[in-house]
């Protein structure tokens, strides 16, 4: 089954189009129904098959896409996941603990085929004892129209850092 964006009409659009739907979709979704869409799943076929039934939009990834979490360095579980099944892994490692989840994009640039994304997150765990809020940068880098990068740093220097050192 091809995910949304899957095709050659996401080719055409431009890197920061593509983040832009991506962070909107995650920013609304409602969060229970992608958790547990997500913990569900056994892999990306059957995450797309659930996001298709509950009718929530599916992230365009490579098959190839590689995982880079640079702020969260010491987490295992979601440090090097790759392709789309370590996509899931990596969701349904980042769900499993809140129950409730928002993010807000503060801000997004594109840098050639990269997009920059400065986000603000808050969570509550499921057990209602912590809360949480951060703030983080993400890194895409996105080609013919599919996410084939997606990296976590803690500031914007070193996701700019990665750009260049690619």
């Amino acid at each position: 089954m091809k995910p949304e964006g899957d095709g050659e009409s996401m080719g055409t659009r431009e890197p920061i189009d593509v983040i832009r739907e991506v962070n909107r979709a995650w920013e609304t979704r409602p969060f229970e129904t992608v958790r547990e869409a997500m913990l569900g799943a056994s892999d990306w076929d059957d995450a797309v098959r659930r996001f298709t039934e509950a009718g929530l939009p599916i992230d365009p990834i490579d098959a190839d896409l590689e995982v880079v979490l640079d702020a969260f360095p010491d987490v295992p579980g979601l440090i090097g996941q790759t392709g789309r099944d370590g996509w899931i892994r990596f969701w349904q490692f980042w769900v499993e603990p809140w129950e409730e989840f928002e993010m807000k994009v503060a801000d997004q640039e594109q840098i050639g085929d990269h997009v920059v994304a400065e986000v603000r997150a808050s969570a509550r765990t499921r057990d209602g004892a912590a809360n949480v809020e951060l703030s983080v940068v993400q890194l895409f880098k996105v080609r013919d129209g599919l996410i084939v990068m997606y990296g976590v740093y803690p500031n914007r220097d070193d996701a700019l850092a990665a750009i260049r050192a690619e």
